[in-house]
């Protein structure tokens, strides 16, 4: 247990310190970031006109891309580690931990998740302020709802994680899946949907912060779904990450780039 400790401190010290050293980076990704929302905010009420009311549909055009934003964020930290870790050649070193690999990705997953948070509440204010509506922000209804959807996308990076161990560069398929993730988010949470990671939450995400909706609406039926798709994608991920890591193993790719 104590080691386990003392290595999700050091993950999230080394989270802590890259946000710290390269700030000044950082303060460009929420600017782009803001400038990204901002045109799609203006070609919204653009398309809308002059004089229309858009009431709702801006509180969840800013809901859905604060949701996006923090998915896409958590999703890519496996992936981008991976390739970072094998394009430095510190991959391996990660693999010869006691703690393993898939231990050390889901700390730093988690520290990354921690971390991001800064720059989704910047954004949060940012847009709300921007474009003068005010949210429900009930950070205990969110809390479990943002849970879920986060460990849902975890299996989707811990799948693509093991794609690049074997591949490598696989850039391309990741801005593919942040268009994906912005189908899960916009779905309804319906049919065949309502069981794919995180459709389920960001549909009660925009409930509580666009409806003003609690804990104490959500069905039973829907708390299981939601425990059961982000349990499942997980380990699905995992499984999958460990599978193509094996087959890294034998072909001695493993911390090749």
């Amino acid at each position: 247990m104590k080691l386990l400790v003392l290595g999700f401190i050091a993950m999230f010290k080394k989270e802590v310190i890259l946000l710290r050293r390269y700030f000044v980076n950082s303060i460009g990704g929420i600017i782009t970031i803001y400038f990204v929302f901002m045109l799609m905010f203006w070609g919204y009420t653009g398309l809308a006109g002059a004089g229309v009311n858009l009431g709702d549909a801006v509180d969840n055009l800013v809901v859905g891309y604060i949701t996006w934003l923090m998915l896409m964020m958590a999703y890519q930290t496996i992936p981008d580690t991976v390739l970072q870790e094998a394009r430095e050649g510190t991959l391996e070193q990660l693999y010869m931990s006691p703690l393993g690999f898939v231990t050390l990705g889901s700390f730093k997953f988690i520290s990354a998740v921690i971390t991001d948070m800064v720059i989704v509440i910047v954004m949060l204010l940012l847009t709300m302020l921007t474009t003068g509506r005010s949210l429900n922000i009930d950070v205990i209804s969110l809390l479990p709802f943002m849970v879920f959807a986060i460990i849902g996308v975890s299996g989707l990076g811990f799948f693509f994680g093991g794609i690049t161990l074997i591949f490598k560069r696989i850039q391309s398929y990741l801005q593919i899946m942040q268009f994906a993730l912005i189908a899960l988010v916009a779905a309804s949470p319906v049919g065949l949907f309502r069981w794919l990671p995180a459709v389920l939450p960001a549909h009660w995400i925009r409930e509580v912060m666009v409806q003003g909706q609690d804990l104490s609406h959500v069905p039973l039926g829907d708390w299981l779904a939601m425990l059961a798709v982000a349990l499942l994608s997980a380990l699905a991920g995992v499984a999958m990450f460990k599978l193509c890591e094996s087959k890294a193993r034998s072909k001695g790719i493993l911390g090749h780039f």
